[in-house]
């Protein structure tokens, strides 16, 4: 397969184009002018597709040449805590979310997959399944959660399959410095006590080389519908930090 790929320079994209190649499927990685590539070095199968705008005829007749059938929508910007309630989350992600799925239909793609997040249900407090009502509580959720149902309208309308994958916590390597997991690493490494609270929250982690093969699974399937992607088991983050702190030897407590 000829797989079109947004997002792939990033922790869960990379990931994704990573697992693809590897599988034998050629991606076009859609990339910005200053998209840095390096979680994709090493990896072989895949084409740097660069512009600064995507909703232009010629590159609609670039990636058209290639006769791709499915697009992965994995770039989103802003993720971070600090982020999540920022305007852009409407104007520029959902923008770009549109702007995809048309390039998507324009370039004859028959099917569509987009990463959603566990942020769409809001703070449930109690096991998630995909028929959980939807509450996000930030502009994050939000515009995740219209993107999903923009997925839904829009490729129900032009005939494109389309699978929506709410993420739930991934970790591993490529991760992010401030991420919880990498940041308790590397503070036990360097015998500092990391700065964390009671840690009695509940996350569901899975390891990102995992989540990115159900998503290259939901690719080759063509697969529909919405799916949690989680390990389906959601732990206290103490009990992280003690994995942790057990692996690394450290006798350090956190503060």
């Amino acid at each position: 397969m000829k797989v079109v790929v947004t997002g792939a320079t990033g922790f869960i994209g990379a990931a994704v184009t990573a697992q693809l190649t590897a599988r034998g499927h050629e991606v076009l990685a859609l990339l910005r002018p200053t998209s840095n590539p390096s979680r994709l070095n090493g990896i072989t199968g895949w084409r740097d597709i660069r512009a600064m705008s995507w909703d232009t005829p010629e590159i609609a007749r670039r990636l058209a040449a290639h006769h791709p059938t499915a697009f992965v929508h994995c770039a989103w910007q802003g993720v971070g805590g600090g982020d999540r309630n920022a305007s852009w989350q409407i104007t520029a992600n959902l923008r770009l979310t549109a702007d995809m799925l048309e390039l998507a239909k324009r370039i004859g793609c028959s099917h569509w997959v987009i990463l959603g997040s566990q942020a769409e249900y809001g703070n449930l407090n109690q096991r998630i399944n995909e028929d959980s009502p939807t509450a996000p509580t930030t502009l994050y959720g939000k515009a995740k959660l219209i993107a999903t149902e923009a997925t839904q309208t829009f490729c129900k309308a032009e005939g494109i399959k389309a699978a929506i994958l709410r993420v739930f916590s991934t970790y591993g390597p490529g991760d992010a410095p401030q991420w919880f997991i990498p940041y308790v690493i590397s503070e036990l490494q360097a015998g500092r006590s990391p700065k964390l609270t009671a840690c009695e929250q509940r996350w569901d982690y899975l390891y990102v080389h995992d989540a990115a093969q159900a998503i290259v699974s939901t690719v080759e399937a063509q697969a529909v519908g919405v799916f949690n992607l989680g390990s389906g088991t959601a732990r206290p983050l103490r009990d992280v930090v003690d994995i942790i702190r057990k692996e690394l030897g450290a006798a350090i407590s956190p503060s």
